[in-house]
């Protein structure tokens, strides 16, 4: 679900505790092939190194998904803060980390993990797993360039109903579709798109389930023992990710990304 206001509940705040800093020089391109369970448990931005913008940055940021701050003052107050860095704010990208644009990104795009977070964390609740079983894509934001959603949709392997995108909640698709590889919106920087809920007998309809089908919630567990294998084929890159991710995540002798004894995260 989108929200350009703060809407506090329990799972939501949950995905914000969870949360190791973490500074990089990477930028984003790069930081996407650090695995999705890594840069959920992690504050970072890209080209970020100073630990102390990112507690910062952390801090307005839960105050916001906790509903203690808008996102107009939230933005104020970053920029008032993060005025310290010197040199005159570049207001015509989003390379300048104090610019309207760049917050707007950062606020939003936390805002709306922890949003989608907590209402995918709900919709696995068995009772209403079983009563909405699916979801559809739909935009609910304008947006001044849109993406081919549709496309993107089909070339994911994703179904259509009529001109509907629908598929069950815990179909890999919606991995798929995600630039985050997460199962939940946003599925890309301010795409303006979400899910919706579809009804069992909906899903029934469309063929996704038949009537004694019974989904199996899932779970995003926040522990410690995570582990990932990238595909991290250049040895430069690996290098670059094993610095990076210093504190929270090394690679063993196998090549397998392992969470650090002692580190939590989410993504920034």
């Amino acid at each position: 679900m989108i929200f350009r206001s703060p809407l506090p509940f329990a799972e939501a705040i949950e995905s914000r505790l969870v949360r190791t800093l973490l500074p990089t020089d990477l930028r984003t391109d790069l930081l996407q092939t650090i695995p999705a369970e890594l840069r959920e448990r992690a504050v970072f931005s890209a080209g970020v190194q100073s630990v102390e913008t990112l507690q910062k940055v952390s801090d307005v940021v839960d105050a916001l998904v906790r509903g203690e701050i808008n996102r107009a003052d939230a933005r104020q107050t970053l920029k008032e803060q993060l005025g310290s860095l010197g040199d005159e704010v570049d207001e015509t990208g989003l390379t300048d980390l104090r610019s309207d644009a760049r917050l707007n990104l950062i606020l939003d795009t936390n805002l709306e993990m922890a949003q989608g977070y907590g209402s995918w964390k709900q919709g696995q609740d068995p009772a209403i797993l079983d009563q909405w079983p699916a979801q559809e894509l739909i935009r609910v934001i304008d947006s001044r360039v849109p993406r081919d959603w549709p496309s993107r949709w089909a070339e994911a392997g994703g179904q259509f109903f009529g001109d509907r995108m629908i598929a069950l909640k815990n179909d890999p698709i919606w991995l798929r579709i995600s630039r985050f590889g997460l199962p939940y919106p946003p599925f890309d920087f301010n795409s303006g798109m979400d899910v919706a809920d579809v009804d069992r007998e909906t899903a029934i309809e469309a063929g996704l389930i038949d009537d004694n089908t019974e989904l199996l919630p899932q779970d995003r567990d926040f522990n410690t023992d995570l582990q990932a294998s990238p595909e991290v084929r250049s040895a430069s890159l690996r290098e670059a990710l094993a610095e990076a991710l210093q504190g929270i995540a090394r690679f063993d002798g196998e090549g397998v990304l392992r969470a650090v004894s002692g580190s939590q995260g989410g993504a920034s």
